[in-house]
């Protein structure tokens, strides 16, 4: 008879939790990158500035260190909420991502 251990238990859910993050990360990368592609069209084609990467390139910096944030909150025992966070950061920058390109569609 198997005695019952929390770190098989703990070892998977962490497993589990980056698994989500990299998709996550991945879902908001790809916004960024659609983001990218939009404003360098405005760039090319309405001769907006190109200091309007500045916001999508915070965006693409700073996203990871919130996950790497939520991860050490995520080993510290805080699960349910690093989870909250995670996700309502990426949809929050989603949502600002999609409000900034709306700025420059015709």
């Amino acid at each position: 008879m198997e005695k019952y251990s929390d770190k098989s238990n703990d070892a998977g859910m962490r497993v589990i939790f980056m698994i989500v993050q990299m998709f996550v990360l991945s879902i908001v990368y790809l916004f960024i990158y659609s983001s990218f592609v939009l404003i360098q069209l405005a760039v090319a084609k309405n001769g907006v500035s190109e200091v309007m990467y500045f916001p999508i390139f915070m965006a693409f910096v700073l996203f990871p260190i919130l996950l790497y944030r939520y991860k050490k909150m995520f080993n510290e025992g805080k699960r349910l909420i690093s989870f909250a966070w995670m996700m309502g950061t990426a949809s929050l920058v989603i949502v600002m991502l999609l409000a900034y390109i709306t700025q420059f569609s015709n």
